[in-house]
C-alpha cells in the first residue's frame, strides 16, 4: 500500500510545515510529513514535544476527506482510538487514552497527539494529525513520566516500517470511522474509576464519567457531573 510520504532530515514542526504545504498545493488524503529531528515540536495549548533525534517517530498526517457529519472532537476520538488499537493489535503494547490526547502505557506517556483542524469559513478543509511516539529512546532527562517502546519490550524498532504500518492501519480504519469513534470510552484512562485530580492549589477525588460532545472531561462527584476544559485540572496517578 503506497502513501505520499515526505521525509525531512530536520524541521521545526511537522504540523506547521504540513499546514503550509496544504495551503500552497493540492495534497492527497493521508499525505504525511516525517522527520528524523523535530526541533520545535508542538503539544496541546502551546506546550512543546521534545524528542531525541533519530530515535522516535515524529510525523504529521493530512486528513482531507472527512465527512462534515464527523465533528472536530470525533476526529480526536477516531485518531486516538485507532492509535491505541494499532499499538495493542500490531505491537502488543497495552495502551490507553489519557484525556485529551496523551497515550499511556504502564501509566507512563508513550505518545502525544496534536490535532489541528483547518477551516474556510464554516467549512473544514482538512485536519492535520501530529503524532510523536517514543520508540527507541532510552533516557528522558527531566521527564519522569515518559516511556518508549524499547523500554517496554527491550526491542529496537525500525522507524520507517512502523510509520508505514500505522498509516496502513489508519487507512483501513477510515473506511468505517464511526465504528472506531464508538469505542473511545473503552480505551479511556480511568474510565468509571475514582481518580485524584489537582485544580489550582487543591486536590479532589472524582469518578471519570466520560467526555462530552465538546471534548470536555466529565467527572462525577456525588450526584453532580462536573465538566473541565483543557488545562483546567491535572491528573494525579
Amino acid at each position: 500500500m503506497s502513501f505520499q510520504i515526505v521525509k525531512l532530515h530536520a524541521i521545526g514542526s511537522t504540523n506547521e510545515e504540513l499546514k503550509v504545504r496544504f495551503r500552497e498545493s493540492e495534497l492527497p488524503n493521508l499525505a504525511t510529513l516525517y522527520t528524523d529531528h523535530q526541533t520545535a515540536g508542538k503539544g496541546q495549548m502551546g506546550a512543546s514535544w521534545v524528542s531525541e533525534p533519530y530515535k522516535n517517530l515524529t510525523f504529521s498526517v493530512l486528513l482531507s476527506n472527512m465527512s462534515p457529519k464527523i465533528s472536530d472532537f470525533e476526529i480526536n476520538k477516531l485518531i486516538t482510538v485507532v492509535f491505541v488499537e494499532w499499538l495493542r493489535q500490531k505491537l502488543q503494547i497495552q495502551a490507553v487514552i489519557k484525556w485529551p490526547n496523551d497515550i499511556l502505557s504502564v501509566k507512563h506517556k508513550l505518545a502525544g497527539l496534536l490535532i489541528e483542524n483547518m477551516y474556510q469559513g464554516n467549512f473544514r478543509t482538512g485536519s492535520i494529525i501530529g503524532i510523536g511516539l517514543n520508540v527507541n529512546q532510552k533516557k528522558f532527562a527531566g521527564l519522569k513520566t515518559a516511556i518508549s517502546l524499547t523500554q517496554i519490550t527491550g526491542k529496537r524498532y525500525e522507524l520507517d516500517s512502523l510509520l508505514i504500518d500505522f498509516l496502513t492501519y489508519l487507512k483501513e480504519a477510515l473506511e468505517n470511522p464511526k465504528e472506531a469513534i464508538s469505542r473511545y470510552e473503552q480505551h479511556l484512562f480511568k474510565y468509571q474509576q475514582e481518580t485524584r485530580f489537582r485544580k489550582g492549589a487543591s486536590t479532589f477525588t472524582a469518578r471519570v464519567h466520560g467526555v462530552d460532545d465538546s471534548g470536555r472531561l466529565m467527572l462525577e462527584q456525588g450526584e453532580s457531573i462536573l465538566v473541565y476544559d483543557l488545562k483546567e485540572i491535572q491528573w494525579i496517578y
